[in-house]
This record gives C-alpha cells, structure tokens and sequence, in this order.
C-alpha cells in the first residue's frame, strides 16, 4: 500500500511549490482549479487500482491542506472539538464558537460513515449552509458536496470558493498568534 500523502507531495514537488503558491496568489479560481485537477489526475493515475474512496479522501484532505496554506486562507486542520476531529475549520473554533455563521465546518469522507461525519458537524455548527463535505463521489445529501467525479460541485473549485465564503463573511485574514 503507498502512503498517500507521501506521494502527493513529490506530485506537488514535481510541479514545483512555488509555482503553485505564485499563481494561487496571482488568480486563486483559475490556479486552483487548474493545480487540483492536474495533481488529482496524477495522484490517481500513480494509485492505480489503489485509488479508493479511504485513499482519494486522505489525498483530497491532505492537498486542501496544502492549498489553504499555499494561499494563506485562515483555517484550523485536523482540529479537536470535545473529542470529535474535524477535518477543516473556517476560519478557526474560536469563531465557529463565537460567530458561527462565519464559519465553516468543512468535512472529508474518506472510509468513514458519512452519516456519522455529517452528525458530528451538524453538532457544532447550527447554519447548514456552513456544513461543507468533501468526498471521492457524489454523496446523497443536503450539504454542498465537493466531489473528485460525478455531477456539481467540483473539488477543483473548493478553494476559490472557501476563499468566496471569507470574503463575503468579512473575516480577517491569517493569524500567526493561536488563541
């Protein structure tokens, strides 16, 4: 089995982190779009018939990780909320707690029920519009759904729209200092 995330930074190595951080700031909508479509495509085709729903998922999860750090978009990772982890918090708890319709609650679907996944966002964050889901394929439900294939939203356009949702909530930008 291939570490995932191993080989989807030597992709981004391969076309090279600065190019994709120079053309992000430059034009978030067209880079992004463009650099998630060509690294999925990579990533994928080197998977082969590893390229399953737990792997897609942590690659999907992993590259958002990169991207929102490569443009500098506020957000918490990986974050810890009574017990539960979360995939992505736009732009951190403190404001999910505080201000949660200037939140957003953003989860991957990897190997795990996505029942289960969407129950432990909904418990946090009250605006459904708020709740967004990232997976492999096309998912049945009444949140946005970012998805590698199949009809509608497209991950290519996450970032550019997590960029959107900040802009138009008015949040800050990048805070070094946590708390």
């Amino acid at each position: 089995m291939q570490d995932v995330k191993k080989l989807l930074y030597s992709v981004i190595d391969e076309v090279g982190k600065q190019k994709i951080r120079c053309e992000l700031n430059a034009n978030i909508a067209e880079a992004s779009a463009k650099y998630c479509s060509e690294i999925v495509a990579t990533c994928t085709k080197r998977l082969g018939n590893e390229a399953n729903a737990e792997n897609l998922g942590v690659m999907c999860e992993a590259l958002l990780h990169f991207m929102l750090t490569a443009v500098m978009l506020p957000s918490e990772r990986k974050v810890f909320v009574d017990t539960v982890e979360y995939s992505v918090i736009v732009p951190s708890v403190k404001m999910l707690k505080k201000n949660p319709e200037k939140a957003l609650v953003i989860q991957v679907i990897k190997n795990e029920d996505a029942d289960q996944k969407m129950r432990q966002a909904e418990a946090i964050q009250p605006h459904k519009e708020n709740i967004w889901l990232v997976s492999p394929n096309s998912i049945a439900t009444e949140y946005k759904n970012y998805k590698l294939q199949g009809e509608g939203l497209q991950y290519t356009s996450l970032l550019a729209d997590i960029q959107k949702f900040i802009s138009e909530k008015g949040v800050s930008g990048l805070k070094l200092m946590h708390g």
